[in-house]
């Protein structure tokens, strides 16, 4: 049942300083209700005639590509034969190199971005002073992304359906221009490196061939024992993983520099084979008049099992390094193509943007909220004029 008294009668609240400005603040809104209406219905019409008008509907093209497969190089070789030994002495296996960069990276360089505006003369398309100008917008209407199943996904949007399925599409194949030159020029260091070491590792084995027939002829020795052979051929495996890993360090530093953390990791490696060799080469020259036949010098058994050992060493190498010499000369001649298109860029039928039906909201209440923020201010900054006049004229100020 509704009471009968006046409002004046109904007991309220106590009128704390907080709810006066709220009571104020909502009168004034009231009192200029109409500057406030007319305001926020003519920026919101301005808004509204100028984005139909004068934005022009943009379009957004995508293009998906992924990594290509490759059935694997002369580094792939390297990397996959750093297994059993380097897990016997408590290391574990180097991660070998990608086929391809970063698409993300590739798309981004200035030298692809650079090489699409001139070629679709976004320059003088975007209205732009200097090329750096043409870049930057370029740029801000290219956008990459890596999906969580591993494709790259690349998006551009333009005024123009057709050109920006034809960028799109003109991207990804750029991508993979700039992805081969890159691995020309690593391949070209990597061949430089693997040649030196090839080459001597060849005149290191002539040269222990030489000395190992010499030596035989000199003294008659032509046999080892069984033990010898298989520590010899351990010896050998632990040498070529030595190497291995020193063509893999290079090809890191290459690509990230000496102090990178990968590098350190092949530093590491290397230093735990060198010391396992040690520790190898030790044990078998204290054991050297076991290997040999009894009737020679123990000084002589020690010649006789180091030309040995240094010989199935270097023959061990050359059996790595000759199939890795001449796959690192193939990868250095080929053109690798280091993505492949799983979607092509098709002309978008429907627009991107802009979205006009939330520029007229945001324009509506954004109007609105501010020319209300204004009045109050306005007004609260006149009231405190007028009231500071007065306390003046009261004081005699």
């Amino acid at each position: 049942m509704q009471s009968d008294k006046p409002i004046s009668s109904i007991d309220a609240p106590p009128l704390t300083p907080a709810r006066k400005a709220w009571v104020e603040n909502i009168s004034i809104l009231f009192k200029h209700k109409y500057l406030i209406l007319s305001v926020t219905i003519i920026v919101t019409a301005a808004i509204t005639v100028y984005a139909f008008l004068f934005i022009p509907n943009y379009y957004k093209a995508r293009t998906v590509i992924l990594p290509a497969r490759h059935a694997g190089g002369a580094l792939d070789n390297v990397t996959a034969g750093i297994s059993a030994t380097l897990k016997d002495i408590g290391v574990a296996r180097l991660k070998g190199g990608e086929d391809s960069y970063s698409p993300l990276s590739l798309m981004m360089s200035r030298e692809l971005q650079e090489k699409i505006v001139h070629q679709f003369d976004f320059q003088k398309m975007y209205d732009s002073k200097t090329i750096e100008d043409a870049i930057k917008t370029f740029s801000d209407n290219l956008d990459g992304e890596l999906s969580e199943e591993g494709n790259f996904i690349i998006s551009f949007q333009d005024t123009s359906p057709r050109r920006a399925a034809q960028v799109a599409n003109t991207v990804a194949d750029e991508i993979n221009s700039v992805n081969s030159r890159l691995a020309k020029e690593e391949a070209e260091h990597n061949i430089a490196y693997v040649s030196a070491r090839y080459q001597q590792n060849v005149a290191d084995l002539d040269s222990v061939e030489a000395a190992f027939l010499a030596f035989q002829k000199k003294y008659g020795i032509f046999s080892l024992t069984e033990q010898a052979r298989a520590e010899m051929t351990a010896l050998g495996t632990l040498e070529e993983q030595k190497t291995e890993a020193e063509i893999q360090m290079h090809n890191a530093e290459q690509l990230n520099g000496t102090n990178s953390g990968e590098v350190a990791v092949y530093k590491g490696t290397i230093d735990e084979l060198e010391t396992k060799l040690a520790q190898m080469k030790v044990g078998m020259d204290a054991n050297a008049s076991s290997f040999v036949p009894t009737n020679v010098l123990p000084e002589i058994a020690i010649q006789y099992l180091s030309l040995t050992r240094e010989f199935e060493i270097q023959s061990k190498l050359k059996a790595f390094l000759l199939p890795s010499y001449e796959e690192a000369k193939l990868d250095e001649s080929k053109d690798l193509y280091g993505f492949v298109t799983l979607d092509h860029a098709d002309v978008p039928i429907k627009k991107a943007g802009p979205h006009r039906s939330i520029l007229m909201l945001g324009a509506l209440f954004g109007s609105f909220f501010i020319i209300s923020f204004f009045v109050i201010l306005f007004t609260n900054i006149h009231r405190a004029r007028i009231n500071f006049r007065l306390d003046r004229e009261r004081l005699g100020v």
